[in-house]
């Protein structure tokens, strides 16, 4: 909170989630804002101005609790605030490209896994949320990759510009070149 540029602010709160949702691998370190029963807590229970940032992150960990079962997380954000839905959904995004990595080796069979899992959520905010996620890990993990364009082709006319103009969003924000 001490930090006055807005984006680096909001950066550190999202480490602060990110690091929360990595200590369920580290049993030295366990964290006491982790819950099975409740597995998109603390977001659930943080002030507003924290909840963007937990959401990005916290459906990791969520997932894990869910046995990777996509749709049951779909749900659970469907559920989220109407305010902090987008950012639930953008983390289920994330979460869909890292698991297409593990499992794909092709940047084509990468975007069609990520395709297919992003298509789990019931309606189109879920879905656009969902790719928007995952194209912005696809540019931060490949470094701002040119590859963009065949990651966003298997999505429909529709989320195939959603995946553009996320994309867009990204360089801007980040000044990639």
């Amino acid at each position: 909170d001490a930090l006055t540029d807005g984006w680096e602010r909001e950066h550190c709160y999202t480490g602060v989630f990110r690091e929360n949702v990595q200590a369920k691998n580290d049993p030295s370190y366990p964290s006491k804002y982790l819950k099975a029963d409740q597995p998109l807590y603390p977001c659930t229970d943080v002030q507003a101005r924290y909840k963007n940032p937990c959401y990005r992150r916290q459906p990791m960990y969520a997932l894990l609790m869910q046995n990777n079962d996509f749709a049951k997380v779909f749900d659970l954000c469907a559920k989220v605030e109407v305010d902090f839905r987008p950012a639930c959904y953008h983390g289920l995004g994330r979460s869909a490209f890292f698991q297409s990595i593990e499992e794909q080796v092709t940047d084509i069979a990468q975007a069609g896994s990520t395709r297919m899992l992003c298509m789990l959520g019931e309606d189109h905010e879920a879905q656009s949320n969902c790719v928007a996620g995952a194209v912005k890990t696809f540019i931060y993990y490949n470094r701002g990759d040119t590859r963009v364009e065949a990651f966003c082709r298997p999505f429909d006319a529709d989320l195939h510009a959603v995946c553009h103009r996320a994309a867009e969003e990204y360089y801007e924000d980040f000044a990639l070149d």
